[in-house]
């Protein structure tokens, strides 16, 4: 789902930039790139039905909201500022993704796994303060 949506987004914000930039002198470049991004929102859509298949109901929830976020970009967008705004929303979507992922497979220490927690804060103490 992650390999999918990040391959989504990455087509999507470079296909919006360029028809941003360079206007009508892209459109024979971007026609071309149409089956491409078909064959990538059909990945998309493919990976949130295995998510659906064997996921939570959070991960579902999340997966789903990462694929709405991923779709709302508006590859026509004018203003700079705005498409920015909309990528970081599809960004925020997967880190939260990510996130319900890594609870529910229980990647982030429980409550009970002391020891586990005092390394993971060491951790990310050391990263601050680098």
């Amino acid at each position: 789902m992650l390999d999918a949506s990040t391959r989504s987004f990455g087509y999507s914000y470079q296909f919006a930039n360029l028809r941003r930039e360079a206007g009508r002198a892209s459109y024979k470049l971007l026609t071309a790139q149409m089956p491409t991004m078909w064959e990538i929102s059909s990945d998309l859509i493919s990976a949130l039905n295995g998510v659906r298949l064997c996921g939570s109901v959070q991960v579902i929830d999340a997966a789903e909201k990462l694929v709405t976020a991923v779709g709302d970009l508006d590859l026509n967008e004018k203003k700079a500022d705005r498409f920015q705004l909309q990528a970081e929303a599809v960004v925020a979507a997967q880190k939260a993704f990510l996130d319900t992922c890594r609870e529910e497979l229980s990647y982030n220490a429980r409550w009970y796994q002391i020891l586990r927690k005092r390394k993971e804060k060491r951790f990310l103490q050391q990263r601050v303060s680098a």
